[in-house]
């Protein structure tokens, strides 16, 4: 089983967990953000019978800190078995985007305190993709990577105006070496190089990768060439 795999397993689990003990389950494993409407909503729902406290954060990624995004009720009471929609809004831009970004939203549920009873918080965290107004959709954005190998290193370029998200584990063909990046995403004018146990030969040709779809389940393997 792939590494990636492994971790979209893990993160079904965790959400399973979380939402047996804490009871709040967001409506998909996505918030996609489009420009056009200055925002977004995601229904989490208490499927717990017991009220609890949604406490809903934006977190802004090192290399993608723009455009602002805010949660405009970032602490909400929701009863049992009610549903809460939260809305986030875009802040504007002095320029209309160009390219899509990538940012998490942090769902926190947080008990009732009940006397001498001890109850968690749990947490789920989610990807949050921005969208410029207009940019056509596309469900396969792997295939405008660019690669290369240069001076014993595979490099990917990403010269396309959307995110792509993958496994950090990648495959020369027909060798069999594996490189490893150091993250599951490439942002927009990114360039980045994988890391192997030695040099990658530059008779290499092509590179077999494990690309993941918007919603972050895996996608078949693409096989990509190398320049």
């Amino acid at each position: 089983m792939l590494p990636f795999t492994r971790t979209l397993l893990c993160a079904c689990l965790f959400v399973s967990f979380n939402s047996m003990a804490a009871g709040m389950v967001p409506e998909t494993s996505l918030l996609i953000v489009n420009e056009g409407e200055q925002g977004a909503s995601m229904d989490v729902k208490n499927t717990d019978a017991d009220a609890q406290l949604l406490y809903t954060k934006i977190i802004d990624l090192p290399d993608d800190p723009k455009p602002g995004l805010i949660a405009t009720q970032p602490v909400v009471r929701v009863d049992g078995g009610k549903t809460q929609r939260v809305r986030f809004v875009l802040k504007s831009s002095a320029e209309p985007l160009k390219v899509e970004h990538l940012k998490r939203v942090i769902f926190t549920t947080i008990p009732q305190r009940e006397k001498n009873k001890v109850k968690m918080t749990f947490s789920q965290n989610l990807p949050v993709l921005i969208r410029p107004a207009g940019l056509e959709l596309n469900l396969e954005p792997w295939k405008g990577l660019s690669w290369h190998v240069i001076n014993g290193n595979v490099t990917v370029e990403n010269n396309t105006p959307y995110v792509v998200r993958m496994e950090q584990q990648v495959k020369l063909l027909s060798s069999g070496t594996l490189a490893t990046f150091d993250k599951t995403y490439i942002l927009p004018g990114e360039k980045m190089t994988a890391r192997a146990k030695s040099k990658i030969s530059a008779s290499e040709k092509q590179i077999e990768i494990y690309p993941a779809t918007r919603y972050g389940y895996k996608a078949s393997n693409y096989i990509a060439e190398l320049k």
